[in-house]
């Protein structure tokens, strides 16, 4: 049986969700991310060309901290969840209802978001 294998690309702050994950691998292709599982005390940095095994159930996430391409393989591949939006969103919202407020309504508008 072969194992499964999902290759992502990532925006700097994009998130990777791993739920019972235990025994998938993360491996960097380029790029740096941030990774922590629950129970494990201690976080992970992982460079290009750098792996990590997921050593327990539970959720694990997986962080670009730079534009990064990453390797899932074994069982929580299929099942990892990538968020549509990165972090970068809401501040590029922000940016554009200003400016089509600032054209519309002709006058310098802050959004409470």
């Amino acid at each position: 049986m072969s194992a499964t294998f999902r290759r992502l690309a990532l925006t700097t702050d994009q998130i990777v969700d791993l739920d019972d994950a235990r025994g998938t691998v993360v491996r960097v292709a380029s790029g740096r991310v941030w990774l922590t599982q629950h129970g494990d005390a201690v976080d992970h940095v992982l460079d290009a060309g750098d792996a990590w095994a997921v050593e327990r159930n539970g959720r694990t996430i997986v962080q670009a901290q730079s534009p990064a391409l990453i390797d899932l393989t074994g069982p929580g591949a299929a099942g990892a969840i990538v968020p549509l939006a990165s972090a970068v969103e809401p501040a590029r919202a922000r940016r554009w209802i200003a400016r089509v407020a600032n054209e519309r309504l002709g006058r310098r508008f802050v959004p409470y978001l």
